[in-house]
């Protein structure tokens, strides 16, 4: 019984350690990452096109029909309960990314949506902060590490998770691996309710894109713009900018990528 009991203490000291090296060494990484040039123009960046096609067909094949079965299964209301159940759960892991940003007033407010949604809100079920005056903040580990500097990489396009960047896709793993919430209730658990969930949600945007996709000429052209259109908005908000779409075409371009640019 006692090697039983020791063994179980093991995981919860080590993820107590990870914390307190995350409190520990933020402000010296946030103040290290102070003087990084980083570029929230985010030019788009796709040399393996070719690749991303193949999975983009891939994830359509398969993800659509899926899709269209669970929106059929699914009424709007339920989905609507479950999503904004699911962004609840997301919180503790936006918050902690907003600390590590160093955006400490977006980690506050995500900080009271928490607490207002989880009472006020039945654990979730309802998102009465935003009616309250507090908008949901953006906030993942792709976000930190472009504030940390680190380069973004090529565009990607993930099976199921759909469009990504290189510095996305690792963030993205960092937040399921890391999400307070999947330590606390399990990590399968948090697994399940990020495909699961992702999964009315995508039911919902492929059925809203489907007339997109009819009138397009090229549909995998039109979601990579949407996405990096969407991200610059997000990289600008983690600089304490306003999330305003910028057109790579009006942002001047850093002389390395502009060398990069016309090589290509």
């Amino acid at each position: 019984m006692e090697i039983t009991k020791s063994r179980s203490r093991r995981p919860r000291g080590a993820k107590a350690w990870v914390a307190l090296s995350i409190m520990l060494f933020a402000p010296a990484l946030l103040s290290g990452c102070a003087s990084v040039q980083r570029d929230a123009s985010l030019p788009i960046n796709d040399p393996n096109e070719k690749s991303n096609r193949a999975v983009f067909a891939a994830n359509q094949a398969v993800l659509h029909p899926l899709s269209q079965a669970v929106k059929t299964v699914t009424p709007g209301p339920i989905h609507d309960r479950l999503h904004d159940l699911n962004a609840n759960l997301q919180e503790p892991r936006v918050f902690a990314n907003d600390v590590l940003q160093g955006r400490f007033q977006a980690a506050i407010t995500t900080f009271g949506r928490f607490i207002t949604n989880s009472s006020i809100g039945i654990g979730g079920l309802f998102d009465v902060a935003t009616l309250g005056g507090l908008p949901r903040q953006s906030g993942d580990f792709g976000q930190t590490l472009f504030v940390w500097g680190v380069s973004e990489g090529p565009y990607m396009l993930l099976p199921y998770f759909g469009p990504s960047t290189a510095r996305d896709a690792f963030g993205t793993i960092v937040d399921t691996v890391g999400d307070p919430v999947g330590w606390f209730l399990g990590q399968r658990f948090g697994w399940g309710a990020t495909v699961g969930t992702g999964l009315l949600d995508a039911s919902v945007r492929l059925s809203e894109l489907k007339e997109a996709e009819d009138v397009s000429i090229d549909f995998y052209a039109f979601l990579r713009s949407a996405y990096y259109q969407q991200r610059r908005a997000d990289l600008r908000e983690a600089l304490g900018l306003p999330p305003v779409v910028e057109s790579p075409a009006t942002t001047p371009v850093p002389q390395g990528r502009a060398k990069h640019a016309k090589s290509r």
